[in-house]
């Protein structure tokens, strides 16, 4: 099984870890770091992800953004990265044959950026595009107006893109700075798997992740609750209503979560989901309805999203809290809860047949941890919770005193939607 991981640390401090997975003739190089908009002040907030881009441009051996990019493709492999609140992750998936060519360009990009102030300037165009590309989305949009509402004025409020005006301002010192502070090798993890050794990804690493800065690890400043009004409205004059909702649950670690996990599958995680059945097939009141958990280290949020008819966006809202009562005070059944714990057990087994998501999983637990936990341990953690633990979950969590909304649509008054929380 996937549990048969290695993990050492190199004299610098950076974390190795090697996943093999035979046979297979890929492999996934992952370097993942404890940084993003959680660990931002509100001057550079958007630098995490700016500094993402920034990588790409060229170091000392690729010098360029053509020089990173023909590397990997003149070997048929991909290359990608991600900009979380708690983490920041580049990967490389290509042939083992050619795993050599993932290492230099990964840690050539990590170790020796030149952030030159011509390419910094140039990518600000860039930024700012992608910035308005998820603004325009309604969909991505509310989603960052439950976040900015939810969480409040602190880092995991703020929007991970960062506000134009700083895209606009900072300037090579602020990203020398912040790399210095989250690249160094203890605030670093280096994970590897599909078709490697351990040996093989431990000879790598010591030869290319020759950190200068060996750092510290990073945390981030703790979450406070901030006490704000219940609901918000963006008034944007389209043909779909978007709303998200949501309740505030703990941290990712924290021992109610696998319990969590369960119940919000069988309240809106799947097409068999009840959100689904009775907002979408039984009302016909939206195209899109689901639940989802969404955690940091120490707070998340239990949240449903849909589309709506806009002639209907009260209804909807209505309903949704109304199957939320109901699915808290009364609880699921036996048959969902079964249902819902295979169908999270079946998930993970097919995420496992990727080595990028074996990698993310493993980089992931030992960023934000300090630890591993394995496919194995997730697995046993659901297998252990009992049914009346999902509904006493349910119920602790799910209280409808603690519901937040956001929407966006052509209103002009927030009030009758915030009325209909209370399902009237």
């Amino acid at each position: 099984s996937e549990s048969n991981f290695s993990k050492d640390t190199l004299q610098n401090g950076l974390r190795v870890i090697t996943v093999p997975t035979s046979p297979t003739k890929s492999v996934t190089i992952m370097v993942m770091a404890s940084a993003g908009s959680r660990y931002e002040e509100r001057r550079v907030n958007g630098i995490s992800h700016f500094m993402e881009h920034m990588f790409f441009k060229g170091a000392k051996r690729h010098k360029n953004a053509m020089e990173v990019a023909s590397a990997i493709d003149s070997v048929g492999g991909s290359f990608n990265a991600f900009t979380g609140e708690e983490r920041v992750g580049y990967f490389v998936k290509l042939s083992s044959a050619k795993k050599g060519v993932a290492y230099d360009v990964v840690s050539d990009m990590l170790l020796n950026s030149k952030f030159e102030q011509e390419e910094i300037d140039r990518e600000r165009g860039v930024i700012i595009e992608e910035i308005r590309m998820y603004n325009d989305d309604p969909m991505s949009r509310v989603q960052m107006d439950f976040k900015e509402h939810f969480y409040g004025d602190q880092p995991l409020g703020w929007d991970i893109a960062g506000p134009e005006s700083v895209i606009q301002s900072v300037n090579r010192n602020d990203f020398i700075e912040y790399k210095d502070r989250h690249y160094s090798a203890a605030n670093c993890v280096l994970v590897a798997s599909g078709g490697i050794t351990h040996e093989e990804n431990m000879a790598m690493a010591e030869e290319f992740f020759t950190f200068k800065n060996q750092g510290t690890r990073i945390s981030a400043s703790p979450f406070k609750k901030l006490e704000g009004k219940r609901s918000t409205l963006r008034k944007r004059d389209i043909e779909q209503a978007h709303f998200t909702l949501g309740f505030p649950i703990p941290g990712d670690e924290h021992e109610d979560q696998p319990a969590l996990k369960i119940f919000n599958n069988a309240l809106g995680g799947t097409m068999s989901s009840r959100l689904f059945y009775q907002i979408r097939e039984r009302r016909g009141l939206a195209y899109y309805i689901r639940s989802a958990r969404s955690t940091y280290i120490d707070t998340g949020a239990l949240k449903v999203s849909a589309g709506i008819n806009v002639a209907k966006l009260g209804d909807a809202i209505a309903c949704v809290m109304d199957e939320i009562r109901k699915a808290a005070e009364e609880g699921i059944t036996e048959d969902e809860f079964i249902k819902s714990r295979d169908n999270i057990k079946g998930r993970n087994d097919l995420a496992l047949e990727n080595s990028m998501s074996v990698a993310g999983l493993y980089a992931g637990h030992e960023t934000l941890h300090g630890k591993i936990k394995t496919p194995d341990e997730i697995t046993a953690e659901i297998d252990a919770v009992t049914l009346e633990q999902a509904n006493a979950v349910a119920k602790k969590y799910l209280d409808p005193s603690q519901v937040r909304l956001a929407a966006l649509g052509p209103y002009d008054d927030l009030e009758i939607f915030d009325k209909r929380l209370d399902g009237v």
